[in-house]
């Protein structure tokens, strides 16, 4: 009897063992003495904060810039706001040894591999919320998180905060070319607007017809680059008494801009002190 008792007290203790929940599963942590390596062509994008409205309309949407990329040969743009409502758009290089100490600072310092991508966990607080997210894209491979609240260790303020101040040296970021999109708008005494010349490219009507992106460079993307970056977007271009507004996206830069035409790459100079020095 005491067998027949002792057999079914260790089949019950048994069962009970292999019905224990598994451990859960967590990423690897980052090892210390990794190296970390990247892409170093000039058109790979290492790391890009960005921030979308959910609800905003197309134009703004393509007009909105990254907060802040860096890319493989240490290229550096970010936005800064100039108030009462513009903003201005910098650049600078980074040597490797910085780009490297900044790119371990996201990795260790800020934990990277282990934030979540908490966008993924809840619905929008708002039809209006705002989405920041951040990108890497190194030797580990290339991984996006995104979030509707706060960061944990503030880390999309605290990385945006290093973009703005790691390099002293730095130069306003004015596009060789870029795509211009246009829409016919409703003319509103409130908003700045400004004629459209006669010498421009090409007429505002004909382009917001077409819906088509038209590609323009030299003087006039100058001026209209200064002046939607001065107003965020608000100035009204007048054609024939009719009210327009553009959208800029800039291969590269800007968030899903088509490339440019071909034979046209010429990147936008940079002054000669805030490049990394030739090998």
């Amino acid at each position: 009897m005491r067998q027949l008792v002792g057999f079914i007290c260790g089949v019950l203790l048994l069962s009970a063992c292999g019905s224990a929940p598994a451990p859960e599963q967590t990423a690897p942590p980052q090892p210390q003495g990794e190296v970390i390596g990247w892409d170093r062509s000039p058109n790979t994008l290492v790391m890009r904060l960005d921030r979308i409205i959910l609800n905003e309309t197309p134009r703004e949407r393509l007009n909105r810039l990254p907060s802040c990329t860096l890319y493989g040969d240490g290229r550096l743009i970010w936005v800064d706001a100039v108030p009462p409502s513009g903003e201005e758009v910098s650049e600078t290089y980074l040597d490797e040894v910085t780009m490297r100490g900044f790119l371990e600072y996201i990795i260790r310092d800020l934990n990277f591999y282990e934030l979540p991508d908490l966008a993924a966990q809840e619905f929008p607080p708002s039809e209006d919320a705002a989405q920041e997210s951040l990108t890497l894209n190194v030797s580990r491979g290339l991984r996006t998180i995104r979030s509707y609240r706060s960061w944990a260790n503030d880390a999309y303020v605290a990385i945006l905060t290093r973009c703005r101040t790691i390099n002293p040296q730095r130069a306003l970021f004015v596009p060789f070319g870029a795509w211009i999109t246009v829409y016919e708008d409703v003319r509103n005494p409130a908003l700045p607007e400004i004629g459209w010349s006669l010498a421009a490219p090409f007429r505002l009507a004909e382009a917001a017809a077409s819906g088509e992106a038209r590609w323009i460079t030299g003087v006039a993307l100058t001026q209209l680059w200064n002046y939607e970056r001065q107003t965020l977007g608000r100035i009204q271009w007048i054609e024939n008494n009719s009210a327009y507004r553009v959208a800029i996206q800039v291969p590269n830069i800007s968030r899903d801009a088509p490339p440019a035409p071909p034979g046209s790459e010429t990147p936008t100079p940079m002054p000669t002190a805030t490049r990394p020095p030739e090998e």
